[in-house]
């Protein structure tokens, strides 16, 4: 049942948005930023890429790329944005079955390997350190010993090249609502279908979200 709110005055004016019958309007925001140099989070992006090709006829369920929440943090965080770029080296073959890359959740312990990458916060005098304190990404796999792997958040083709001209393709997420990541909790680009045969890839992406 609607609640209509009116103001105290003999007006009887609207003190806060309502639509035409009078009813409540709830729409979320963004949080507002932290006091600068508190410990209550803040906005955040991190960005990586491949160094060498991602190899032809890659695995399903190969990490290519993780990111984690500390354990320790009194933080959630919520990710807001995911975009990654794929463009190829080597040409794959005309029929050959395209493979499948996921954003997937996963829990228990942290991949290690690959590059290790930093996350930056969106302002220099606002927010506190991410507690996302471990990022990283390889071109081969990710070592992922007692990983837990859990639900995929989204996933995408990873397309077949055949040549002719300049060629990339561009993956974006952005969910209706933010990714939640609980302390422990962390994300993952994993291939879910191998990849195909001759085709070799490059691939960055950049990620948003803010915690608090």
């Amino acid at each position: 049942m609607p609640i209509q709110i009116k103001g105290p005055d003999s007006t009887g004016g609207n003190i806060v948005n309502v639509d035409e019958n009078n009813s409540l309007i709830i729409s979320s925001s963004i949080p507002v930023w932290p006091p600068s140099g508190g410990t209550s989070g803040g906005f955040y992006t991190v960005a990586g890429q491949t160094s060498a090709v991602v190899a032809a006829s890659l695995a399903a369920n190969t990490t290519l790329m993780s990111m984690r929440l500390s354990t320790s943090s009194q933080r959630n965080a919520y990710i807001t944005r995911l975009r990654v770029v794929i463009i190829p080296s080597t040409v794959g073959a005309n029929a050959t079955i395209p493979g499948t890359l996921g954003l997937i959740r996963f829990r228990r312990a942290t991949p290690s390997g690959g590059t290790a990458r930093t996350p930056n916060r969106m302002s220099s005098i606002s927010g506190s350190t991410s507690d996302i304190t471990d990022i990283r990404d390889s071109n081969a796999a990710l070592t992922v010993t007692n990983v837990n792997f859990g639900t995929v958040v989204s996933n995408t083709i990873v397309p077949l090249f055949i040549g002719g001209g300049p060629m990339w393709y561009e993956w974006i997420v952005e969910p209706i609502a933010p990714i939640i990541l609980l302390p422990g909790d962390g994300l993952a680009l994993r291939t879910i279908v191998a990849c195909p045969a001759t085709q070799t890839w490059n691939y960055s992406y950049t990620f948003n979200w803010y915690e608090k």
